[in-house]
């Protein structure tokens, strides 16, 4: 389902890989330079070339629009969605807004334990988005939350 980039090579004659942020359930995730916004990003890749079956590149367009629409300041920003062909495939890519730092999953596998007020800090981070998506018409239902 994935499409294997290495540092240095350039997606649409816009982005610049710059390494692999993680791999999710349907695509590998990289960290990359965006020479129009001039701005480090994440750009989520997936191949059609790969795919098990076509409702995974359905939900993978459906997460692109669905993020086009959002407008929350905890919901990274949403910059670009493309198709780019070659000889050998055609990648779905989106761009999104980088969010620096580690993720939570990062800190509990590096053995950080919270006191009560940083559960209820971040629970409150969660919920806050929750509802947020909850509000929109139609709603939208995340299927994937984790650490």
């Amino acid at each position: 389902m994935t499409l294997q980039h290495q540092v240095g090579d350039k997606i649409g004659d816009r982005f610049l890989i710059q390494g692999i942020l993680g791999q999710g359930g349907i695509g590998v995730t990289y960290a990359a330079w965006d020479e129009h916004t001039q701005q480090n990003i994440a750009l989520k890749a997936l191949s059609l070339r790969h795919l098990d079956d076509w409702k995974t590149l359905e939900l993978f367009e459906r997460e692109a629009k669905t993020l086009q629409q959002l407008d929350h300041p905890q919901i990274p920003d949403y910059i670009d969605y493309m198709q780019v062909d070659t000889e050998q495939d055609r990648g779905f890519y989106l761009a999104q807004q980088l969010v620096e730092g580690k993720s939570l999953a990062d800190l509990v596998s590096q053995g950080w334990r919270g006191d009560e007020e940083d559960m209820k800090d971040i629970a409150q981070q969660v919920l806050t988005i929750l509802t947020y998506l909850h509000t929109l018409k139609p709603e939208v239902i995340h299927r994937d939350i984790k650490p």
